[in-house]
This record gives structure tokens, sequence and C-alpha cells, in this order.
């Protein structure tokens, strides 16, 4: 027992030491130790390293809306002298969004503060701001070099809603969204609300469409605007109804335009200016570049013969295809830049009469044709006698050819060989012209065909753009050109017009809303489908949620119902059976970790009121390095002067002083790169503020170490011993150090409880600082004076700032 006693605490301290050693030391020079002492880092706020700052707007308009029908409900229910529980009920639900939309400020910058620490950034810096009526949060993001995926976590909306199917444009529906229109309108007339503001609360309804920044040419305004190219800019908001054009991808993958007639909104909102436009149309683009570059020519070819064109460009054109853009290099120093429209490939042509003799069963034969194939063998064979005999071929077309042709007297015209089937074709571009072919036999029946032109066989023909470039450098410059076309580099100067435009759909979006929403939900749980083995996320709603769930799937047995989660559709089942319980399940998760963040998303992630991201920035740090290293460096000296008074002063107490407030900076050092209570993923996080809190417990610490000292001092003149100097001396101080302590301690604890972010800095690292200060000054002091005052040292109280006593008595 006597060993374990005696060898315990010593060897437990040199772990300790050996841990806190290694958290201290730099990466570098612990790259075999573990990764959670390996990756243990200082955690930086904003005015050190910089980051994200972002303005996010607090929308009111659906509490609102729901006070106000909650009103106009009592309203009415007071007037028909209704009971008094009804009422009650309706002004307690009033009471509840009213109290509810008074602490709207602090609850949604709980809810932030919880996101921007799930996002891993160092310390949220949530700032409440007021903008006339308006509600607003400044979040600053420490650190976050990726701006878009802060404001993708920090402003990411958190709805859950089912819907059901609906596509049909009936006549309720339009008057619903007539209605909206008119709803929007008094907001901006009547409540003085901007289009924005009202369109970003809008923009999140089915069958709504938000452009807050618009640009766009002449030609590429939504049908319904085009009056608004010559409007100026200001407060007035157009209404108009028109039509969106917009790409939609079918099951196959294929993407095309659809047509959706609507309403819009409309608000000119800067002054139209000239823009470079880029030049896909290569006609158009071959023409400015005509314009813009030396020794060009561009020319339009409709049609081209490619016989009458040099044999490289005819090549190079039959090679492409059409929409594809080419370079060739001519002999005579001339490049071209060729763009194919459209390619006609050559045929043989020639002009020909025939006579068909049909029978039955024949392809297309006449119902009143019955006689045999023998039979009108024979009769073509007759009538060919007949034309050799000197029968003119048109009359006896016209008597006795089964075909169509034979009231034109047999003639066919000009055509092409592959217009006619094969054996058609053979025999009539071999024969040359007037020559007569003996019976020919095809699916139609027999032909007698006449030659009435000679074959001839047309020219490839094409039409194409042709950017031709001549003089030294030609090839090398046509290389160039054509790389600015296809980097889009090519733009003409055109008006652009400047739009902000809400858009309302007069078609279905194919869903629409129920009773059943987020209000319902209770919590969400990550769970494998027993067929699939595929992670799903399964939802509990409430009693009330459960009943709504399962009249939904009650009425729609058959048919798909969606699941949206902030505004995006995430699944849309088909529901095989009314489901009761109170749970569904949301598939379509590609993996266990998409299926995990949706249900963390639900679980934590929702918000009472949607917020709208107004205005953003990136900021540098405030200090910068800079200014951070001259802070550093100030701290580090004036430290240093104090260690040096203090060993000064009190002699050797001064120097184990020293040692302590080493041991209190390695401390402080290790605890802001662990996690907070070791195991949970919160830090610690150097800012500013935190900095003086760190600096200000400092200076408590050599306080506590002034007062024990001096009381020691006042023994060791009575002539007592160190040892004893020692424990009197840390029992008579520590009544005033455990006071100022405290009272510093629930001073810490009051700003960090009602002050704002950055006062919170200040005050978790100053009272983390008063708590390591007082291990130091009473455990990590006294164990040292303790092992002095067992060596010969302790004898010379001249060491520890106390003449001795003869020289007291002299």
């Amino acid at each position: 027992m006597a060993i374990k006693k005696t060898y315990t605490w010593p060897v437990l301290t040199c772990v300790i030491s050996v841990f806190l050693v290694l958290i201290a030391l730099p990466p570098r020079f612990k790259q075999w130790t573990p990764s959670f002492i390996r990756e243990a880092g200082l955690h930086f706020g904003l005015d050190l390293v910089g980051g994200t700052q972002l303005d996010f707007r607090i929308s009111e308009q659906e509490m609102n809306q729901q006070i106000a029908d909650l009103s106009e409900k009592i309203s009415k229910l007071e007037e028909t002298h209704s009971t008094g529980d009804a009422i009650a009920t309706l002004q307690l639900q009033r009471q509840n969004i009213e109290l509810q939309q008074s602490t709207i400020v602090e609850a949604i910058r709980t809810v932030l503060e919880r996101r921007i620490n799930a996002l891993g950034v160092s310390e949220a810096v949530i700032t409440p701001s007021y903008i006339g009526n308006e509600k607003h949060l400044l979040v600053e993001c420490p650190g976050v070099v990726d701006t878009q995926a802060c404001i993708d976590t920090v402003g990411k909306t958190i709805k859950l809603e089912f819907k059901e199917e609906f596509t049909e444009a009936t006549e309720e529906y339009e008057r619903s969204v007539r209605a909206n229109v008119a709803t929007a309108l008094r907001r901006m007339t009547e409540s003085g609300e901007i289009l924005h503001v009202v369109a970003e609360d809008l923009s999140d309804e089915l069958g709504m469409a938000y452009v807050r920044d618009g640009r766009y040419f002449r030609d590429t305004l939504p049908e319904g605007l085009e009056d608004l190219w010559s409007k100026s800019p200001g407060e007035r908001v157009y209404q108009r109804e028109g039509s969106l054009t917009i790409g939609q991808e079918d099951p196959e993958g294929n993407v095309s335009d659809t047509t959706i007639p609507g309403i819009f909104l409309s608000q000119i909102t800067r002054e139209r200016t000239q823009t470079g436009r880029t030049v896909n149309d290569a006609q158009i683009a071959f023409g400015l570049l005509q314009k813009q570059e030396p020794n060009t020519k561009q020319k339009s070819n409709e049609n081209q013969e490619l016989n009458d064109v040099p044999p490289l460009v005819a090549a190079t054109l039959r090679q492409m295809k059409p929409g594809e853009l080419h370079i060739v290099s001519l002999p005579d120093n001339t490049s071209h830049i060729l763009f194919l429209k459209a390619f006609t490939a050559g045929r043989e042509e020639m002009e020909a009469s025939h006579i068909l003799v049909a029978y039955k069963g024949a392809t297309s034969a006449d119902a009143g044709i019955v006689r045999s194939r023998e039979e009108a063998l024979a009769r073509a064979k007759e009538l060919r006698a007949k034309i050799q005999s000197g029968e003119k071929f048109e009359e006896l077309a016209r008597s006795f050819s089964d075909g169509p042709s034979g009231a034109e007297g047999g003639s066919l015209g000009l055509f092409g060989k592959d217009t006619m089937v094969p054996a058609f074709s053979d025999a009539a571009f071999a024969l040359k012209k007037g020559e007569v072919t003996d019976p020919v036999e095809t699916a139609f029946g027999f032909h007698i065909i006449r030659a009435d032109s000679e074959p001839v066989t047309l020219s490839d023909k094409a039409s194409f753009e042709e950017l031709t470039l001549s003089g030294e450098n030609a090839s090398q410059r046509t290389e160039e050109i054509l790389g600015r076309m296809q980097r889009g580099e090519v733009k003409n100067t055109e008006d652009m017009v400047f739009m902000r435009s809400l858009f309302f759909s007069l078609k279905p979006t194919g869903w629409k809303d129920t009773a059943l929403d987020g209000k319902h939900f209770r919590t969400a749980t990550v769970t494998l489908d027993p067929v699939t083995n595929i992670p799903v996320v399964q939802i509990t709603f409430d009693d009330e949620g459960g009943k709504l769930f399962q009249e939904l799937t009650a009425r729609n047995i058959e048919k798909r119902i969606a699941i949206f989660v902030g505004g995006t559709l995430v699944s849309s089942p088909v529901v095989q059976t009314e489901i009761t319980g109170g749970t569904a399940i949301i598939t379509g998760m590609r993996n266990f970790q998409d299926a995990k963040n949706l249900a963390q998303d639900l679980n934590t992630g929702a918000i009472p009121a949607p917020i709208y991201l107004t205005g953003q920035r990136t900021v540098e740090a405030t200090l910068g390095a800079a200014a951070l290293r001259a802070s550093l460096r100030a701290a580090l000296i004036g430290i240093f002067i104090l260690m040096i008074y203090m060993a000064l002063f009190y002699r050797f107490l001064g120097v184990i002083a020293d040692v302590a407030l080493s041991c209190y900076a390695l401390f402080f050092y290790v605890l802001l790169k662990l996690p907070l209570f070791l195991f949970t993923d919160q830090y610690v996080v150097l800012t500013l503020a935190g900095m003086a809190g760190i600096i200000l417990s400092i200076g408590m610490a050599i306080d506590a170490n002034v007062l024990i000292f001096e009381r020691m001092k006042e023994e060791l003149r009575k002539g007592k011993l160190l040892s004893t100097a020692t424990e009197i001396g840390f029992k008579r101080a520590w009544p005033s150090i455990r006071d100022g302590n405290v009272s510093t301690f629930i001073t810490c604890g009051i700003l960090f409880t009602i002050g704002t972010s950055i006062v919170r800095g200040f005050a978790a690292t100053l009272g983390l600082g008063v708590l390591l200060s007082m291990f130091t000054a009473i455990v990590v002091t006294r164990w040292l004076v303790r092992q002095i005052s067992k060596t010969p040292l302790a004898e010379r109280t001249e060491l520890f700032g106390v003449r001795p006593a003869t020289e007291t008595s002299d």
C-alpha cells in the first residue's frame, strides 16, 4: 500500500504532463501520434481569420397572415354570438402566434448558431438588426472560404410539406392565382412593401417563380413583357399576362422547351445599358469579325453546288455535320472558317415515262383488276410490240396503264434514282434518251419504261457560312479566331434591360397543398428498407398529424403523394394502401450520409419563419496577419516583463510564481485546442474579445500569487519556518482569492447568459482563465513551495524577499 501511495500521483502527473506537452506541440513534431492529438489546433474567430458576413431578412408574412385569419374568424364568431369556448380557443392560438412572433429573432438566432457550429465554423457572431419594420440578422461565419457553402447551410429552409397530385387548370385554380396576384399588389400599395420583399415571401410557394435580377436583350424578353423594353426604372410595378419558356427533362433524359402561361409582376430596376452579347449565330459572328479583323471576308452560301467551290473546301464540307465549325487552308495562302448549316448529297436524276400492267395481288393494285400474272406479262409484251410498230407511247399509256401517271401519258417527270424501287431504277437509268425497256417486273406489276432524258448526276449541295482570311499568318489567325468563337468571346454590343419579376403560373405544377405539414412533425430517424436494403428516413407525426396522414393516403390510393423538404421534391411514392400508425417513409436518398443529413435537418434545422439572404460580403481579418503578430508580440513582451518584475520583487517566490504562470499558459493553450468537456464537438474560439479575457485572467492569476506571497512574508518575518509560513499564508490568502474569483466568475456567467456573441467570447475565456488561475495559484504554487521547504534553501529567507532576523535587529 505504501508503494502504491508513493508512486501513483507522480506517475499520473508525468502521464498528464506528457499528454499536455504533446497537445501543445506543433503538428510537424507529432506526426506519429493518434489523430485526436495530431489534429488538435486553435480555433480562431472571424475578427482574426476573416470569413463571410451574411445579412438575412426574417419574413413574418406567414405569421401575419395567420394572425389576420384568426382575427377574422374571431370577429365572425363574435358577430354570430357563438360559444365562448370556440372564441377562447382561437384567441389562445392567436396569442401563441403573437408570442412566437415577439421572440422570433432570438429563436432564429439560436437555430443559425447551431447550423454554423454544424458547418465546422469557429464562432457564430449573430447580431440582430432592424431596418424600418424589417427584422434582420447579421451572421458572421469565421474562417469560411466557400461562401456558397455557408449560405447553403446557414440559410437553408427546412420545411416539411406533403402534397397531392393536381394537374388540371380549373377555373377555381385560375381564380386563386389571380387572387394571389391581387393580394401581392395590395401589400405593395397599401402596406408600402417593395416587390423584392413580397417576391421573396412568395417565391417558395408552388407555381411561383422569382427572378431578382433578370437581364434581357430585346429578343429574349419573356412573352408578354415586350412593352416594358421602353419603360424607365422606378418603383412602379407592372402587371402583365404572358408566358415563360423553360426546359423540362423527360424520364429518358431528353430536354424540351415547355411554355407556361402566367401573370408577371415586373419592375424595371436600372437604366437600359449597352453590353457585350455573345454571338452564337455564325452569320452574325462572321459579319462582326469581318469588321473587326483585317483581311477578312464573309460569304453566305445557300444551296451551293460543291462542284463550284475549291476541292479542299468541298471535301471538308462533305465530312462535316450541320452545326459544326471547321478550318481549311488553301494553297493560295488563304484560310477559311466554315460553318455548315445544311448539306444535300448529290444524286442521279432523269425524266421517264412508263406503262404499268398490274395483276391481282400486286402492291397497290386496283380491286377491279382480276388478271393473273401471266396474263399481265402477256399484255405488257403486246404493248411493247405496239410501241415498236410505231404506235405512240403516250396514247397507249392513257389507254392501258394501271398506274396514276397514265392520265399524263405515263410521264413520271424528274426523279432521283433512289426514289424508285431498285428494279425500276436499274432498268430506267440504263437507258438512253428515247429508248424503251422490255417488261420490267416490280412489286407493282410489269412496267414498260421509256427514257425521256439522259440520266444526269447532280453535284452535292451545301448551305454554309464562310469567313476567309488572307495575308501573312492567315492560318494562325484563323485558329485564334476559331478559339475565340468556341470560348464565346465574339460579342456584339446590344442594349440590355434590367428587370425584377414575380411570375404566377396559370398552369398547375402538378401538386397542391394539404393540411399535413411540418407543424405535425415529431421525429425523423434513418432506417434501412427491408426489401432493397437502401437507407430511408422514417418520420413520425403527432396524433393529429397521424390522422391527417391516414386520411391523405386513404383518398390517394394508386396515386402519388409528394414529400417536399425546403421547397424541393425529395420523394413522390405511389400510395398502395391506407397507412395508419402516424409514420411515413422518405425514399430517394443516394447513400446513408444523405439520409442522415436529411434526418438531422428535419430534427434540428427547422426555423419558425423563413429567412432570405439580402446581402453578403467576404470580410478580411480585422487585425490582419501583421497586426495579429504584433499583438502576440506585445502580449509576450508584457508577460516577460511581468515575470521579471515578480522575480525581482519576490525573489525565489517570484520564480515559483513564474513557473506557475508558465503552467497556466500551457494549460490554457491546451484547453483552447481540446473540445469542450473533451467529448463534444464544440471548441473554445479565440477572438479579439477572447484574447482580452485571457490577458485579464493572467493578471488575476498573478494577483492570487501576490496575496499568498505577502501573507507568507509576514509569517517569515515573525521567524516561522517556510513550511509553516506556507500553510498559514495560503490559509489566510484563500478567502480573498476565493471571494475575488467567485465574484468574477459570477460576472462571467451573467455576461455569457445575456451578452452578444462577442461578449460571450470574452466571458468564456475569462471564466476559464479564472478557474485555471485558481488551480495554478493554489495547487501548483503550493506544491512547488512545499517541495522547496524540504530543501536547505528554506533556511535562507533572503531568497524569499525577507531579510534575516539579525539584519532586522541591527
